[in-house]
């Protein structure tokens, strides 16, 4: 009889501290912030790390962010990898989303642009005052691979050179034949090709050390980033007239278990605090 009494005791005691485990596990879990999964191209790194800290204590909630290539990032989506809101630094991506019906309630919003400039190797061991310059023999460039935005945009914008200023027939011809065949100098002065443009602020801040490259191509937000953070890094400006403006654009993501969060956090950059703290980044419509 004394056996029984301690077996059921015993039966009473793992029930009763089962039951407080699930208690504490359900009273843990329900108390844990809601995880909003964030897809950023790799240029709005900065700008997104600035706000991720207030945007979750303002919301109670986690950001899971995963920066790479807009590119990278598409197929990542498509493949079925968790996201809840995708900001890509070219349009046709989340346009491509749209298009295929994997964008929650069918939409997507342009939401900010950006600009490219010549970033220019420490020193300037080239002596590269102009995009001329660039397609001189010997000249080592480096630019993003071309299936990501800003290779994308840096192969539109020397073609756009080529056809224009080194164009006899166009209006704004350059007399002096700088840019005459442009598009093939440059092209042979290439050294590598980068996965992302942030690898390109990298390798070309490297040089100093490897004397690898003499410039880059990347966005104008890298030139904007480089000055608020005091890096010594020159820069050549790009005129507008030849300069491939990149349209950026944000979409919340079909599977989305958040969407309520998700729409706020798209509202955000929509706004004129995101537009203001975008700005201060160097990006812009």
């Amino acid at each position: 009889m004394h056996k029984k009494i301690v077996i059921i005791a015993l039966i009473a005691i793992i029930a009763t501290a089962s039951i407080t485990g699930c208690l504490l596990y359900t009273n843990y879990t329900s108390n844990s912030p809601p995880e909003l999964r964030v897809f950023i191209a790799a240029s709005l790194t900065h700008a997104v790390a600035n706000m991720t800290q207030e945007f979750e204590q303002t919301h109670n909630c986690k950001l899971i962010i995963n920066s790479a290539s807009s590119g990278a990032l598409h197929t990542q989506i498509t493949q079925g990898s968790p996201c809840d809101i995708f900001m890509s630094a070219d349009n046709k991506w989340t346009n491509q989303l749209k298009t295929d019906n994997l964008l929650y309630q069918n939409t997507s919003i342009d939401f900010t642009g950006n600009s490219l400039e010549v970033i220019l190797s420490p020193g300037n061991p080239a002596g590269i005052v102009s995009l001329a310059d660039l397609a001189k023999p010997g000249v080592r460039l480096v630019i993003a691979e071309p299936s990501v935005p800003a290779g994308n945009y840096a192969n539109q914008t020397i073609w756009k050179i080529d056809s224009t200023w080194g164009n006899s027939s166009h209006p704004n011809y350059i007399a002096t034949g700088a840019y005459l065949n442009y598009n093939t100098s440059i092209y042979n002065n290439l050294r590598s090709y980068e996965s992302n443009v942030e690898n390109v602020v990298g390798q070309i801040a490297l040089s100093a050390t490897t004397g690898l490259y003499d410039a880059g191509i990347v966005y104008a937000s890298d030139g904007i980033y480089g000055s608020l953070t005091g890096q010594p890094t020159e820069f050549l400006k790009i005129p507008p007239e030849v300069n491939q403006k990149a349209i950026y654009g944000i979409a919340i993501i079909g599977s989305t278990n958040q969407p309520e969060l998700a729409q706020t956090f798209m509202n955000f950059w929509t706004s004129q605090q995101g537009q203001s703290l975008l700005a201060h980044y160097g990006f812009g419509i």
